[in-house]
């Protein structure tokens, strides 16, 4: 799989989180620490986008994608960050370990809004 070491084409930047309590008391997740780089591919799920309608905030956009990297630093809470949007992880990273030249995690991402 060297396309996850030397020819990886795609960087994304994860963002760890943590829960928290506030001022109120109340849980909440915050960021903890700086982003981290991986290297990675970075492929759609599927060939179209999907979206579905919820009554409080109105049409919402589903966009899955798949990232396959060497090495992951987050976990079920982290965010993802790709080519200017912010996608959160949907369910645990999966960590494929058959033998030491295939081996490699496998991370859903689904799109959450444009930053900056």
């Amino acid at each position: 799989m060297s396309l996850l070491d030397r020819k990886a084409p795609h960087t994304v930047q994860v963002l760890a989180r943590k829960r928290s309590r506030n001022d109120s008391g109340l849980s909440v997740m915050e960021y903890d620490g700086e982003p981290v780089s991986v290297r990675c591919m970075v492929e759609p799920v599927r060939d179209w986008s999907q979206a579905e309608e919820n009554v409080s905030i109105g049409l919402q956009v589903i966009d899955l994608l798949v990232i396959r990297a060497r090495h992951w630093p987050g976990d079920i809470d982290s965010h993802v960050v790709w080519e200017g949007s912010l996608y959160e992880t949907v369910g645990a990273p999966q960590h494929h370990s058959v033998s030491k030249r295939t081996r490699h995690w496998r991370v859903t991402i689904k799109w959450i809004r444009k930053v900056g």
